[in-house]
């Protein structure tokens, strides 16, 4: 069995991003940062999340100038 490379997210970060969704809807998430509620409520917790999602995310902030 393969071991998970965890990521945790600077909680500045996150803050931020809370910032940007007007409701912590599932379709909100998922369409605003391409991430499902789960690992929404993991950063909120401060929480790791896989490092291929944070990476995901991490690029798509940038992309879409959020960060």
């Amino acid at each position: 069995m393969r071991v998970q490379k965890l990521t945790q997210l600077e909680p500045e970060l996150v803050a931020k991003m809370r910032t940007m969704i007007p409701c912590q809807k599932p379709e909100v998430i998922q369409s605003r940062f391409g991430i499902g509620l789960n690992t929404w409520v993991k950063l909120r917790e401060g929480k790791a999340i896989r490092h291929s999602v944070a990476v995901r995310l991490l690029q798509r902030l940038q992309r879409d100038q959020m960060i």
